[in-house]
């Protein structure tokens, strides 16, 4: 399990959210987005995935999650 805060995924605060793999991840941050900031959810709902924004944040979720230790 690791814990990586909504900042770090590229929100707006310090909630932490905790997952056992990337693509878990990526739900729980979703569901966390949708429901604390709908505005940004909106957003990125409308983005494809091979949008130059969604490519970049893409790579940069990936560092951050192979960077982040297993929570103890």
């Amino acid at each position: 399990m690791k814990t990586i805060t909504c900042r770090q995924l590229g929100g707006t605060c310090d909630a932490p959210l905790r997952a056992n793999s990337q693509e878990e991840m990526m739900k729980v941050g979703m569901d966390h987005v949708q429901k604390a900031h709908p505005d940004m959810a909106a957003d990125i709902k409308k983005m494809s995935k091979n949008d130059p924004a969604m490519v970049e944040w893409q790579a940069k979720f990936d560092e951050t999650w192979a960077s982040t230790p297993d929570d103890k």
